[in-house]
């Protein structure tokens, strides 16, 4: 009995730091990607430790996921920095994006059912009163949606997590992209959803790929205009 109540203790307290790992990891990830915490801010262990009354090694942990991420780069003997966004570096993803969205495209027409094909109809338009986080958060939305029922889950995960990378770079260039109106990216959708109801793979493909570069163009017009580390 007292060995199965040990077993128990030590299964909690495992559970425990997970969970404080995952705290941590979750909170930091979200800031860097919303640029609560901008390209370049520097980052100290013990003053994360304090602020989420942790001790250092949950903190130590989810700054070591964020680096495989790509959101934190490492300052020898300094500490840490959240990395900078680099038209590169947001170039590199457009492409990749492009290629993993024409993929979803035929996926999407030959796996998906005609149910999960209705899941589209209600980003056939677009209101701001229905989406607190505004247009960003539909378009969003929409991209995350065609991901989750291309029913391909390798390829959902890397396309949600990539969209959730170039969140950063949509943040930064949010101030000029916010000018201009909306109804006619609203329409691309559309024009998406038509074809992808209509199981027509090629036109899907092609108007996904037309979209995600004139997106690609638009974000990298407005960070040119922002000073950032390239």
């Amino acid at each position: 009995m007292e060995q199965a109540q040990l077993i128990d203790t030590a299964g909690a307290a495992a559970g425990d730091g997970r969970l404080l790992r995952e705290k941590v990891y979750d909170q930091l990830r979200a800031e860097m990607i919303s640029c609560t915490l901008p390209p370049g801010t520097e980052i100290r262990e013990n003053e994360l430790a304090l602020r989420f009354g942790v001790s250092k090694s949950p903190v130590r942990d989810a700054l070591m996921r964020l680096e495989r991420e790509r959101l934190v780069i490492t300052l020898p003997r300094q500490g840490y920095r959240v990395a900078p966004v680099s038209l590169a570096d947001v170039q590199d993803m457009f492409h990749l994006r492009d290629a993993l969205e024409q993929a979803c495209m035929e996926r999407i027409v030959r796996r998906a059912s005609d149910a999960q094909l209705e899941t589209l109809d209600p980003f056939r338009r677009f209101a701001p009163a229905d989406w607190p986080g505004g247009f960003v958060a539909y378009n969003r939305e929409f991209h995350r949606t065609l991901a989750r029922i291309s029913g391909n889950a390798r390829m959902r995960d890397q396309v949600i997590d990539l969209i959730d990378q170039m969140e950063r770079a949509v943040q930064l260039s949010v101030s000029s992209l916010k000018k201009g109106d909306p109804q006619s990216l609203v329409d691309e959708h559309v024009a998406i959803i038509d074809a992808l109801q209509a199981r027509q793979a090629a036109r899907a493909q092609r108007l996904a790929s037309r979209h995600v570069g004139e997106a690609g163009k638009r974000v990298l017009r407005a960070m040119s205009r922002v000073v950032i580390a390239d």
